[in-house]
């Protein structure tokens, strides 16, 4: 007969302390799972240990905590933060919204956020890099019904919803080719560009007085007039540079005989006039060139390799101020032309893009 073996009372033993420490542990790591994996966030902001936590719970994934909190450590984190993190988050709104505001709204201004029902428009504002709160009302106040919400935060940030000339700026480098002017931004009534030359016969109608362009634009229009000539199509300068004094005598005109309300669409006072700049130029083939002209279809193709950009066209109405003018063009060099070709940028797009965050330094 066998003998019976004896349990393994050790093994047993054993066996029931993995099962218990198991049944301790694995609760603890589930409950303290982002913890563990992100321990060295912990360790390296243990004072703030709520922020963290709330930061998780908002689904900041491990790489925006790591950017975030040294941004808010340098701002200065205090006792509400982890609270507003968590109202932001149940209201809605996602984690790149949210670091923008606590970076970069006051106290006020996120307590009302947090008050407030939730707007997905108001997040789309928020997260555009143009938003400024301090002109909020004027982004409601300026928005159609059908309007991109980009597009209207594009217009305020251009004054567009302001009234015609106020709030008006003096420009301070009208010498740039990149001069950007409209009704809320002029140049000083003695304002002459210092290198003017008088055009030809050959590019210009001269015949109720002397062209004037600036040197740059006027070499680079002779270029383009000569290849447009090979293609047998005519091309003539047919207003250029004007004074402060004539751009005040047309506008004045313009005012009387039809009135201000259709002047601001078609003529801009003394001083907010491109043509005061000494790029613009309208165009002629013995009359003003018109839209599905054979030398504007070509000059859609091809101006911006001379650095031409049409200024007023159907698409920007909203952007400008101005009615379309398929004559007007503006010389600002072959590289931003270019670039704005390739983009499918305004010339308000550009600048905004590429210029205005340098000018407001």
């Amino acid at each position: 007969m066998k003998k019976k073996r004896k349990p393994n009372y050790k093994l047993r033993r054993t066996i029931a302390k993995i099962i218990i420490a198991l049944l301790i542990i694995v609760p603890l790591v589930i409950i303290f799972k982002t913890k563990i994996i992100n321990a060295p966030l912990y360790i390296k902001y243990h004072k703030n240990t709520e922020v963290l936590n709330a930061l998780f719970d908002s689904k900041f994934t491990r790489e925006e905590v790591k950017e975030f909190m040294p941004k808010l450590k340098e701002k200065g984190i205090n006792s509400y933060t982890d609270d507003y993190i968590i109202s932001l988050s149940n209201k809605g709104y996602k984690p790149s919204t949210i670091e923008y505001i606590l970076l970069n709204f006051k106290m006020g201004d996120t307590k009302y956020l947090i008050n407030t029902k939730y707007d997905e428009d108001v997040e789309k504002m928020i997260v555009n890099k143009l938003f400024d709160y301090s002109k909020y009302d004027r982004y409601i106040n300026a928005r159609s019904d059908d309007e991109d919400i980009d597009r209207t935060i594009l217009r305020v940030t251009l004054d567009i919803d302001k009234d015609n000339y106020t709030d008006t700026v003096e420009i301070e480098d009208p010498n740039s080719l990149t001069t950007f002017i409209n009704k809320h931004r002029y140049v000083n009534e003695d304002y002459v560009p210092d290198d003017l030359v008088d055009m030809s016969d050959d590019y210009a109608n001269n015949y109720y007085g002397q062209l004037q362009l600036r040197s740059e634009a006027y070499e680079q229009f002779k270029k383009m007039v000569d290849d447009a000539n090979k293609e047998d199509l005519e091309i003539y300068a047919d207003t250029t540079y004007r004074s402060f004094k004539s751009q005040k005598s047309i506008y004045n005109n313009y005012v009387y005989e039809n009135g201000y309300d259709k002047a601001s669409l078609y003529a801009a006072r003394a001083g907010f006039s491109e043509h005061e700049l000494g790029t613009a130029i309208d165009i002629s083939n013995g009359y003003l060139i018109e839209k599905g002209d054979p030398e504007y279809n070509w000059l859609m193709q091809y101006a911006y390799k001379y650095g031409f950009i049409f200024r007023y066209t159907e698409d920007n109405i909203d952007l400008t101020g101005y009615a379309a003018e398929p004559w007007h063009i503006r010389y600002v060099g072959v590289e931003v032309a270019t670039k704005m070709h390739k983009e499918n940028l305004t010339f308000e797009e550009y600048w905004i893009k590429y210029e205005y965050k340098k000018e407001a330094k």
